[in-house]
């Protein structure tokens, strides 16, 4: 599994305060589409943050149905790459903070399930939707949308290097 940590301060293990466990997946339809989450003007790939004490096949098939409504299990999920996101005085806190985000292959075609979409009220509030992108199209995308939008940049140029993993090393 390919490894990509980010550490622009150069912060040590030691100087991290918390760590954040998310887990995503990339799902990719007949259509040769990727499956993006939008909310609060930000793409993401579907998934979420780990519960305590919830291991990431867990998480992973919790998070992929409240987001698309679709039933699945462990063996549908391939582990394919893993960040690992230092990060200095997160959002102001004054806590170091490591995020890590392990990302899976999910191995079956996607059909979304709107009767069983189950989101948060602030992914409610926010305008939470699913969009399927052409998977030549996603990285001009996500570029394009972090320069109209500087907060989302981060996380853009995060996804960006998995989509190259899978596009180079496990899509057909």
């Amino acid at each position: 599994m390919k490894e990509l940590i980010i550490n622009k301060d150069n912060l040590k293990q030691e100087d991290v305060k918390e760590v954040v466990t998310r887990v995503k997946a990339v799902m990719i339809n007949e259509q040769n589409e990727i499956l993006l989450a939008y909310c609060d003007d930000d793409y993401q790939f579907p998934g979420g943050h780990l519960k305590d004490g919830e291991d990431a096949y867990s998480g992973l098939i919790r998070e992929v149905k409240e987001e698309t409504g679709i039933e699945s299990k462990k063996d549908d999920y391939y582990p394919f790459m893993i960040t690992k996101h230092y990060e200095k005085n997160y959002f102001r806190t004054g806590n170091n903070r490591l995020n890590i985000i392990i990302y899976f292959i999910y191995k079956k075609v996607p059909v979304i399930n709107d009767n069983n979409i189950d989101i948060s009220n602030y992914e409610r509030k926010n305008g939470f939707k699913l969009c399927f992108v052409n998977l030549d199209d996603a990285e001009d995308l996500l570029i394009d949308h972090a320069r109209t939008h500087p907060r989302f940049k981060d996380l853009a140029y995060e996804m960006l290097p998995v989509l190259d993993e899978y596009k180079n090393n496990y899509h057909n």
